[in-house]
């Protein structure tokens, strides 16, 4: 676990995901803090995740509506992956270094996608 200090109004920036967290306030043993992330990009508090079901799996069926209806469906799915993954990771965070990169490689995968389906729907707007 990395631990940093910071004063009110230093940030920290996660780059390769990309985010940014800021200190907003603090006192009497409770600190704010502001995230500044893609909406793509899940942040959850953990208590939040304790025996969460995960979302049910998905099916070729869930294309039926039409390349954009496809593409909203795929952008939605690799959304719940996303925080499948998050929440594994969380519920998993002191495992075996071989699974934390196992899964940390399943998480650029996903982005990599995320990436891929945001641009391909930015290349069909401009006319590509």
């Amino acid at each position: 676990m990395l631990v940093l200090s910071r004063r009110l109004d230093e940030k920290i920036l996660l780059p390769t995901v990309p985010a940014l967290i800021k200190v907003i306030s603090s006192n009497a043993g409770l600190v704010r803090l502001g995230f500044e992330a893609p909406a793509d990009v899940p942040i959850l508090r953990e208590e939040l995740t304790k025996g969460a079901p995960l979302p049910p799996p998905f099916a070729n069926d869930d294309f039926e509506g039409g390349l954009e209806s496809d593409r909203n469906t795929v952008r939605g799915r690799l959304h719940d992956l996303t925080l499948e993954v998050t929440l594994l990771r969380m519920q998993m965070r002191d495992c075996d270094p071989v699974v934390r990169q196992t899964l940390d490689e399943i998480n650029r995968a996903l982005h990599t996608l995320r990436r891929a389906v945001r641009h391909s729907a930015r290349d069909r707007v401009v006319g590509v």
